[in-house]
């Protein structure tokens, strides 16, 4: 456990670049109508093939999603049903995004022991948000779709191993008579 502790940098910038790994990687197919005589790369069912779109198009298309209702506010045109839609699509891309500010927060120099705190709360939620996005589908997402299983077993093994720094750390603290604030 004292490897963890010691070598918490290195394996936080190694999560860091398997994060912006999975967010490059992809998330979901673009479902566009090819009929079944034509072949595609990854036929989805019937007359559909996907096309595989990035995390980075989801968080894209989320800013566009903003910027769409910030102008439908303005002209009075938004009703407050979308308003409710957009702010879950907002919280939802956040929670997507957090654990990389908060672990890249965490690799620059100096301590931030009140952030680890926060930092071990965002992977737990990232964690609920990977298994909400395997629960809520109506199938297992495709094999091809590797940056949201990425992404799905980085948030579990990263709370697990930011928990086992932080008990480590504050055992360590404990027995040297140093009060960990």
């Amino acid at each position: 456990m004292s490897w963890i502790v010691e070598h918490k940098r290195v394996w936080r910038v190694v999560i860091l670049g398997l994060l912006l790994m999975a967010i490059a990687g992809p998330w979901v197919y673009d479902r566009i109508y090819v009929p079944s005589e034509y072949s595609c790369v990854v036929r989805l069912e019937g007359d559909y093939c996907g096309i595989p779109l990035s995390g980075m198009w989801i968080i894209w298309a989320v800013v566009a999603e903003f910027i769409h209702l910030v102008g439908g506010l303005a002209m009075g045109a938004t009703a407050s049903a979308e308003l409710g839609r957009l702010f879950l699509i907002i919280l939802g891309a956040l929670l997507l995004l957090l654990p990389f500010f908060s672990t890249l927060l965490l690799t620059l120099p100096g301590e931030r022991q009140r952030l680890q705190i926060f930092h071990v709360a965002v992977w737990g939620l990232a964690a609920a948000v990977g298994l909400w996005l395997l629960l809520s589908a109506s199938e297992w997402p495709q094999r091809q779709l590797w940056g949201l299983w990425l992404y799905i077993a980085l948030a579990p093994s990263m709370l697990i191993l930011e928990v086992v720094a932080l008990v480590a750390r504050r055992r360590a603290s404990q027995a040297g008579g140093i009060v960990d604030r």
